[in-house]
């Protein structure tokens, strides 16, 4: 789904945004409709931030419905207007449990305070690594799409994310043009305990 909203979503919308549109598509009824609750929004640490859902408007990749529209007063109801994010697989219930792993890991206590951009970036490797492996490489190209981060910033997320010991290292090989990373010894247990559940 990572990959799949960085070719959605304007190159422009930032890891803030991309985090939400995660949650918002994984979490979708089969008719695209979805409500984050207030709570799950202050996990995210996106609940004050109504410009990202004005961003995904103006994108044209959703609108936000009257408050109460479901019943449920708290929190916000939107319909999906991309009718494509819906056929991606998994089916709806997997989608739903990767949703809940995605905010477990970003909400960990090793990122709870970090940027969005360092919390989405570390979801993109944990989600990127073989089972059972804590080591991976990729591209640094399609990293840096995932996360919405040129080399620069890209670069210097992951030194922050060593110096939070979510990694513990991460190389470049200028020749393949790879990132290779290791998770650290605050993100293992975290990654395991999501990976098995």
């Amino acid at each position: 789904m990572l990959s799949y909203l960085a070719a959605a979503l304007p190159a422009e919308a930032g890891a803030a945004t991309r985090l939400l549109a995660l949650q918002g598509a994984l979490r979708a009824t089969a008719s695209g409709r979805l409500h984050l609750p207030v709570g799950l929004l202050r996990s995210l640490r996106l609940n004050q931030q109504p410009s990202l859902w004005q961003g995904l408007e103006q994108a044209g990749w959703l609108i936000r419905l009257p408050a109460g529209i479901t019943g449920v007063p708290c929190g916000v109801t939107a319909q999906l207007l991309d009718a494509a994010v819906l056929t991606q697989a998994p089916r709806r219930q997997d989608r739903a449990h990767a949703a809940d792993k995605a905010l477990r890991l970003t909400s960990c206590r090793a990122l709870r305070n970090l940027p969005a951009s360092d919390r989405l970036t570390a979801l993109a490797l944990a989600t990127h690594l073989s089972p059972g492996s804590v080591q991976g490489t990729i591209e640094a190209d399609r990293i840096g799409r995932v996360c919405a981060a040129p080399p620069g910033i890209l670069a210097a997320t992951l030194d922050r994310l060593v110096t939070a010991r979510v990694t513990d290292w991460w190389s470049y090989d200028q020749g393949a043009e790879d990132i290779t990373w290791a998770l650290g010894p605050t993100l293992v247990e975290q990654h395991a305990n999501v990976s098995v559940e």
